[in-house]
């Protein structure tokens, strides 16, 4: 009886979702500007979120319930626009994010960690851009682990 429960724990185990954290940040020479990101599930196509750093901020975190072997893909878009040509355009991620298949004993959360624009693919350069555009991940505070029961 034990046996077949811990196969049973075991199986389902796999079937729960895990915590995770999306880290969206942008460099210096977007931050006079909105960038939205639709985080989407590469495998089902459904928008999983969206998360927004605002004008006048460099980064934002946004918790999601994940799983594991999950397949994440994203698009940006920023505002307010440089041309009108670009109004309604979207920037695709140049990769997907594969998260781990299985979950290390003491993990208590994953983070994936996005830098706009060079995360992703064709993103024209704000007209005001110096050459120096970084994203400071350095000065994002480390993700505290969770007391596990």
């Amino acid at each position: 009886m034990k046996s077949l429960f811990a196969v049973l724990l075991l199986t389902t185990t796999s079937c729960w979702s895990f915590t995770c954290y999306f880290t969206m940040v942008k460099t210096n020479c977007w931050s006079d500007y909105d960038v939205t990101v639709d985080v989407m599930d590469a495998k089902e196509g459904n928008k999983l979120f969206s998360i927004t750093v605002p004008k006048g901020q460099l980064w934002t975190r946004q918790t999601f319930d994940c799983n594991e072997g999950q397949t994440l893909m994203y698009v940006a878009q920023f505002s307010p626009i440089f041309w009108d040509k670009d109004k309604g355009k979207t920037y695709s991620a140049q990769r997907v994010w594969f998260l781990p298949e299985t979950i290390a004993p003491g993990a208590s959360a994953w983070n994936v960690s996005v830098c706009y624009p060079n995360d992703f693919s064709l993103v024209p350069m704000p007209p005001e851009a110096t050459s120096n555009c970084q994203c400071d991940f350095k000065s994002i505070p480390v993700i505290p682990p969770k007391q596990l029961p």
